[in-house]
């Protein structure tokens, strides 16, 4: 049987959809036939102290995206649904045995300008836990499972400013700084999944690479 905050949180799913701040950014017309298209999969777990979400660490040696947090994911192979390339890459990554993901939604794409892709996010829950087995992949050296309450925890967030201009929400949570792509999906997943608390959104911290 689910749990009782997944059956809530998935009568609030139609609210990630909405988002307009997910969906406000749009690629230009001159480059929409050049973006590429990936999938991430937003895996939530029934923790002991609550739901959990998991959260990657990207290698140092990546071409894109290096040493930062996010969600399993990656491109797109020709003729992969989203839904398929998320569950792949998860097992590639990680060792997700995909039998174990029940799939509760596909959210629509969202553009991200530094890598030029549209990814789509797939919202799953892990119905089987298993160890996970980063140490076997070459793209990332850690999977946490991060509990949404520590992720709501006033003391763990910040608001993140780049050079660019860009400023978003971040979380320092298991020694990782969650930021941009990732940290914007986890702020509205807390929102509309009825878990955010009140924090100060002034707090604002100057991003070093």
């Amino acid at each position: 049987m689910a749990p009782h905050w997944l059956r809530e949180f998935e009568n609030r799913i139609d609210g990630l959809r909405d988002d307009a701040f997910l969906y406000n950014i749009r690629p230009k017309a001159t480059d929409v036939e050049a973006t590429k298209h990936g999938a991430v999969l937003i895996l939530l777990h029934d923790g002991v102290s609550g739901p959990e979400v998991l959260i990657t660490l990207r290698s140092e040696g990546l071409r894109a995206h290096s040493g930062q947090p996010s969600f399993p994911g990656g491109a797109l192979e020709e003729s992969e649904s989203a839904r398929d390339a998320a569950l792949r890459e998860s097992s590639e990554e990680v060792g997700l045995v995909r039998e174990s993901v029940d799939v509760l939604a596909e959210l629509p794409q969202l553009f991200i300008p530094p890598s030029n892709f549209h990814v789509t996010p797939i919202l799953g829950f892990w119905r089987e836990p298993h160890p996970l087995t980063p140490e076997r992949s070459e793209e990332v050296v850690r999977a946490e499972m991060i509990a949404l309450d520590e992720l709501a925890n006033p003391a763990n967030r910040i608001m993140l400013r780049h050079r660019s201009g860009y400023r978003g929400p971040a979380f320092d949570v298991a020694g990782m700084r969650i930021w941009g792509f990732t940290g914007g999906i986890l702020d509205r997943l807390l929102h509309h999944g009825g878990f955010e608390r009140e924090w100060n959104q002034e707090r604002t911290v100057e991003l070093e690479l």
